[in-house]
Order: structure tokens, then sequence, then C-alpha cells
């Protein structure tokens, strides 16, 4: 635990997880996730969304970015102050393009058993960033006003219509 860097009177709270690409920490890691989210006061419905979105974001890691190579590691970092609570999701694979992934909506993908990943984490948190570094493995931030925590209009389980 530390204090914000914007706020010296506000005491941020961080987890930090390295894991070996394994598929038998996934429901460790949605758990913890939702957990966190509910202890930054988020609505059951809201934290299951991203308890969901670090689920998907810590598969894609085993699976696309190191290939299921557990050998590799899957650094997972929570992150909550006064403003948002922010998950990184890093993997040590070759980095990807996720702007040439295809939108799970066209009609050529809707039978398909994979691919909604990126959706669904767009949908389920407030902000998706991606950070590529040829060779150096990808970083996904997923992020959630705290505000939104505070409010009883949001976490209710739909899904939010928002382009991306």
């Amino acid at each position: 635990m530390g204090r914000s860097a914007g706020d010296p009177g506000i005491v941020g709270k961080t987890v930090n997880l390295k894991l070996r690409s394994r598929i038998g920490y996934v429901d460790l890691v949605h758990e913890l996730a939702q957990d966190l989210a509910r202890g930054a006061r988020f609505a059951k419905p809201a934290a299951l969304n991203i308890g969901l979105a670090v689920r998907e974001a810590f598969i894609n890691a085993i699976k696309h970015g190191n290939n299921m190579n557990d050998e590799k590691l899957v650094e997972v970092n929570f992150e909550q102050n006064a403003e948002h609570f922010r998950v990184r999701v890093r993997d040590e694979g070759p980095g990807f393009d996720w702007t040439k992934t295809a939108d799970p909506r066209a009609d050529e993908n809707l039978f398909l058993s994979s691919g909604r990943g990126i959706f669904f984490m767009k949908h389920f948190v407030d902000h998706v960033a991606f950070q590529c570094s040829r060779g150096k493995g990808t970083e996904v931030v997923l992020e959630k006003r705290l505000e939104m925590a505070k409010g009883h209009d949001r976490g209710n389980g739909e899904l939010k219509g928002r382009k991306g």
C-alpha cells in the first residue's frame, strides 16, 4: 500500500501477481479481480463484469501471448486510487496488432467458438488499451472509474452499447 501520487491524502492499493501460463490459474485470477472490485465498492454485477474482463485478458495472455508455454509468465497488476480501478495483464509473447482482430458480430464470425474476448473486455469496463512491443509481449490495461462504483445506475449486468 502506498499513497497516490496525485493526492498525498488518498491511499492507493496495489496487488501484483506473477503467474506461470497455466489455465488452472484462470479462476484464481477471476475471483481475485472480482473480490478486489467488491472491496472497491463496486456492486456485485459490476464486480462480476470486471472479473470477466480480467479473466478474458488473462486467458488471452496465456493462449495467444505465451502460446500455452508454462515457462513464460503472465503479470497481473491491480491498482486502485480515488479515481479508478485499473488492471494490467502482461504476457511475454511476440506482441500482436489488436486492431486486426475480427469483429465477432460479423455474420461469418457469429458461430465461431472463440474471438469474443476483446469485445467482452471493451463492454465490461470503461476503458481498454493495448500496449505492444514486438518480441516483448502485450500489456492489456482495463480501467473502471470509481465514481461508477458509488452510482446505482451502473453495473446492472447489461452490456453497454459502446462502439469498438
